[in-house]
């Protein structure tokens, strides 16, 4: 009779731990709209349970709503919407379709955001030139 011994490392392709982290945010946002009813809580519990286990491999799931904008940053974006009421060249995060992934720092999946900035003012006419 063979024993079977248990692995004490389980080795997931990347692609998966991607799949994981993306439907482990979206598992948080969904416990965020339901935090004040019991499903939300043990849900809550869950995502911080598994949340921990990817950070503890290394991974990292970055939501970036609600920090200004800076054309250098890693995630596509999708879309912009012009905001009027905004201060002129102020640009925010105003959503996140799917979060950055990093694991151990380096980026492994970039994410995508939808920006909402102030429209650019017209540039007024130089005058005097002929």
């Amino acid at each position: 009779m063979s024993q079977t011994v248990a692995p004490t490392e389980l080795l997931i392709p990347m692609d998966r731990v991607r799949t994981l982290s993306l439907e482990c945010w979206r598992l948080e946002r969904l416990a965020n709209s339901l935090k004040h009813s019991n499903d939300g809580m043990v849900l809550a519990r869950a995502v911080r349970e598994i949340t921990e286990m990817l950070a503890e491999a290394g991974i990292g799931v970055l939501d970036l709503v609600g920090r200004n904008y800076d054309p250098g940053i890693v995630p596509e974006v999708l879309e912009v919407h012009l905001d009027p009421d905004m201060p002129e060249g102020s640009s925010v995060i105003d959503e996140t379709v799917s979060p950055t992934i990093t694991w151990h720092g380096q980026v492994i999946s970039p994410g995508q955001i939808i920006v909402r900035q102030a429209p650019a003012k017209p540039r007024d006419s130089v005058e005097g030139i002929a």
